[in-house]
């Protein structure tokens, strides 16, 4: 094999990895795939240099094409076999895109799936370890004694685990005759100015909204999980004697994506 033909593959092969490496990269930007952990995202994110080594690839590769073209001469019927085995392996690589972006979006879902179990899991510690925290918090009353407390215990709920997701209570009031949603975190600072429970209302979607009523008007009981371009959350319902609180747990993870 001539020094020709071993540029020739090598430069092949370099390309072809470099065009799956970016279109891996696309893929995951495009759909907010997370596959990877987070000490690989910035080697990840790097790989934008590939567009330009790809570039410089083809380059060479066209001149090694050229060059290959004046130092062989095949015969017509060689000609032949090889662009039949050229449209079979453009099928092979066309088709190897489709087996890339599989992979990806079932990592994703690989990786959705255990968050999912982590919080469903971490929801659950909590009822277990802290039900009298929890029956305090669910003893709902608009004041300034009620915040303070309820944001000294979800503080506490949250410092027990150095990994332990964000946490809010989530109770349902009214505003003007209107039921709205309140949200308290463990940073309530008490002042000195008037309470307004507007100062509280939790920023949700619709379909977020439809599924919290439902569960004050106890249509609903199960929890409510979903992920969104690296960020984890689940809605986890408890009823107690004193009345229905839900405990929103939310994680951000940053790996995937670029600036992490």
């Amino acid at each position: 094999m001539n020094i020709s033909k071993i540029t020739n593959k090598v430069a092949m092969v370099t390309v072809v990895l470099l065009v799956y490496w970016v279109f891996a990269f696309i893929s995951i930007q495009v759909f907010g795939f997370k596959v990877f952990r987070e000490n690989l995202t910035q080697i990840f994110a790097m790989s934008i240099l590939g567009i330009f080594a790809v570039l410089g690839g083809a380059i060479t590769l066209n001149v090694m094409y050229n060059l290959t073209a004046i130092a062989e001469k095949y015969r017509d019927e060689q000609a032949q076999a090889k662009d039949q085995g050229m449209a079979k392996k453009i099928m092979l690589f066309a088709g190897s895109f489709i087996v890339i972006f599989i992979f990806l979006f079932l990592g994703d879902l690989a990786t959705s799936n255990r968050k999912e179990a982590r919080l469903v899991a971490a929801a659950k510690a909590l009822v277990e370890e802290q039900n009298e925290t929890i029956h305090r918090i669910s003893n709902y009353n608009f004041s300034a004694d009620y915040l303070t407390n309820a944001s000294a215990a979800i503080k506490l709920i949250s410092k027990i685990d150095e990994k332990f997701p964000k946490v809010t209570a989530i109770v349902r009031d009214r505003i003007g005759g209107k039921p709205v949603l309140l949200g308290f975190s463990g940073y309530y600072r008490k002042s000195d100015d008037t309470l307004q429970k507007v100062d509280f209302i939790l920023s949700t979607s619709a379909e977020e909204r439809t599924y919290l009523n439902a569960i004050f008007n106890g249509d609903e009981r199960d929890y409510r999980f979903s992920s969104n371009n690296g960020r984890y959350e689940i809605y986890y319902p408890v009823k107690t004697d004193n009345g229905i609180v839900v405990f929103h747990l939310s994680e951000f993870s940053r790996y995937g994506k670029l600036g992490s």
